[in-house]
């Protein structure tokens, strides 16, 4: 039998999915936004700087599926990304480069001057490094966007994620040597993670070329074997103790390259994928207090326009040489803005392992996560309309 407190427990998360799937649709028929922006909207409202229906404490109960979610999306954009291609356009990689590092530098500085320690403002920094897989592959799927800006986006999007995440998590080996004075052990570990994520990324990228030869994944009745296949990855991922998320995008990435033929993703990935992301900007919403958006609104406010201008400014100075016109350049400059969710649980450990950095980091990051999940989806569709690259939905 369901206990009472357990029987709340559903009904609340029952009723704020219910909200949030609600919000998603209202937006975008009544005032033509996108979906995932009133998802955002209402886990705000559903969170604790509104009805305080969901909060940081049920994020251990929805774990599993922020890592799932976050997993079938990053090997879904890995798959979208051609290091052939890469090869002979080497100058969209030198772009991803300038934008991520110029983001990484410009906020570590202002972050400095605005009187931040220095392993509080290189944390933040790193994780603007990151665009968001969620809002980008969401947005450019719901679009039908083809061209050369999605193209870019796409790329750099997975570049500047694989930027960040590598860097977060040699930055959190260096928190460890710190606090506990075991510099080996940490430079170890840090190598692990990174070694061990691109080795669980070759056996998946194998495993799905052959899963490829044995089915047709684009048919909906295979749906379930590429699920089977990603959640035993993430199972592994777990078991092994190594990031949830870099090994996906390295699978995907390598997947493509293995078997360069068109990735027809299965049509009910699709209806997974906008469960589990409504899921995901829930539990999002929950994360940010009263007191820590007061704390953090402020410097959040200030280093996201920063990030901005870095990105904008990165893609610009060499767009011309990759092959982009200069409003191309411009409009991808923009739609680089959403913020990755990828930290939402690393940055969750945080808070237990290194209490005292969490309380300085947390606020400030939130709010700025929360902000771009409501801004960020409307800036790629601002972006993929002014570049003419989406295309109306038939009748």
């Amino acid at each position: 039998m369901m206990g009472h407190t357990q029987w709340l427990f559903f009904m609340r998360i029952a009723l704020s999915f219910l909200l949030a799937s609600l919000a998603g649709e209202g937006v975008c028929r009544l005032v033509k936004m996108p979906r995932i922006t009133g998802y955002a909207l209402a886990g705000l409202l559903l969170g604790p700087l509104g009805l305080d229906w969901v909060d940081g404490e049920d994020l251990p109960d929805f774990r599993f599926l922020v890592e799932l979610t976050l997993t079938l999306l990053l090997f879904e954009l890995g798959v979208r990304v051609s290091l052939r291609w890469l090869k002979y356009n080497p100058w969209v990689i030198a772009s991803s480069l300038l934008e991520s590092g110029a983001t990484f530098v410009a906020v570590f500085a202002v972050l400095m001057m605005m009187g931040l320690e220095v392993k509080s403002a290189l944390s933040i920094a790193v994780i603007a490094m990151g665009t968001s897989p969620v809002i980008v592959l969401r947005m450019v799927t719901e679009m039908r966007a083809q061209g050369q800006v999605t193209q870019r986006l796409l790329v750099l999007c997975g570049l500047n994620t694989v930027y960040s995440v590598v860097c977060f998590y040699l930055i959190m080996g260096w928190f460890q040597g710190t606090f506990h004075g075991q510099w080996f052990m940490a430079l170890f570990h840090s190598f692990y993670l990174l070694v061990g994520s691109l080795g669980m990324g070759l056996v998946l990228a194998l495993s799905f070329k052959l899963l490829r030869r044995m089915f047709e994944l684009s048919d909906e009745q295979s749906a379930p074997v590429l699920f089977g296949l990603l959640l035993l990855l993430q199972a592994l991922l777990v078991a092994l103790e190594l990031p949830v998320f870099l090994a996906p995008l390295l699978g995907g990435v390598l997947a493509k390259h293995f078997d360069p033929r068109p990735h027809l993703w299965p049509r009910h990935f699709g209806t997974a994928g906008s469960i589990l992301t409504i899921i995901l900007f829930m539990m999002t919403g929950s994360l940010l207090t009263r007191n820590e958006f007061m704390v953090g609104a402020e410097t959040a406010m200030i280093v996201l326009l920063v990030r901005f201008l870095a990105k904008g400014l990165g893609v610009l100075l060499l767009g011309p040489i990759s092959g982009l016109n200069l409003r191309q350049s411009l409009v991808l400059g923009v739609v680089l803005i959403p913020m990755a969710e990828i930290p939402l649980v690393e940055l969750m450990d945080m808070r237990t392992l290194y209490p005292q950095m969490g309380v300085k980091i947390l606020p400030i990051v939130f709010s700025m996560m929360n902000v771009l999940e409501v801004l960020g989806p409307m800036a790629v569709q601002w972006g993929l309309i002014r570049s003419q690259e989406f295309q109306e939905k038939s009748s």
